[in-house]
């Protein structure tokens, strides 16, 4: 397996269970460094981009599977939340909860609905962001319209795909996204800096930098 295979391999492993990541990020070998490399600058970024689009302070909520997932299964949540939830907190924000999202199976997905997205939003209306490891809602459009103008920003920052992710950017619903790098930048040498390991697998977008993405 290439390198370039096996850090894409890493990178949906990231993005669909923070538990397989656990063995890489707990038990390095030196195999495994490229993988700490990648989380590390995976936390560290998305936290350092939060942090900079809410001002540098604010509450947040962070958003996980529930019950029966594997996400409940962690307490204090999986290695990846655990990670940005530490993060977050070092960059000047405070995590006032992790609220856990029941999960619903629809066909081979698991999705987030429209009532739990309204449900959380009622829970809370005075946080300054949610920052969500369970993807983005399923909205309708008449879900939209029905949104509330005042509401706390939506940050999706695990399982946002771009197909469903970019026209709720597009839309203003969501507020962030991070989502997997088409074009990586650095391809005549490896990354040094958390933030080539982050720009060379991932891409933090908001509804200003949509508009630029070619391939996503």
């Amino acid at each position: 397996m290439s390198q370039r295979s096996l850090m894409y391999g890493v990178l949906l492993a990231i993005a669909a269970s923070g538990a397989i990541l656990y063995k890489f990020y707990t038990k390095p070998s030196d195999s495994d460094l490229s993988t700490k490399s990648l989380f590390q600058a995976y936390t560290q970024v998305t936290a350092q981009e939060i942090s900079r689009l809410l001002g540098g302070r604010g509450d947040v909520v962070v958003l996980m599977w529930g019950p029966p997932s594997d996400d409940a299964s962690h307490p204090g949540g999986p290695p990846d939340v655990q990670a940005v939830c530490q993060a977050l907190q070092r960059a000047g924000l405070k995590v006032v909860a992790k609220h856990p999202v029941p999960p619903v199976k629809t066909g081979y997905d698991i999705v987030w609905t429209a009532e739990d997205y309204r449900a959380v939003l009622e829970q809370y209306t005075r946080v300054a962001a949610l920052v969500s490891f369970v993807g983005t809602p399923r909205l309708s459009d008449s879900d939209i319209q029905g949104l509330p103008s005042a509401r706390p920003k939506l940050i999706v920052v695990r399982l946002a795909k771009p197909e469903t992710t970019r026209p709720l950017l597009e839309q203003g619903v969501v507020d962030a996204a991070i989502l997997p790098q088409v074009e990586p930048p650095f391809a005549d040498r490896p990354p040094k800096t958390t933030r080539e390991w982050f720009d060379k697998y991932y891409l933090f977008v908001t509804p200003a930098t949509v508009a630029k993405l070619s391939g996503n």
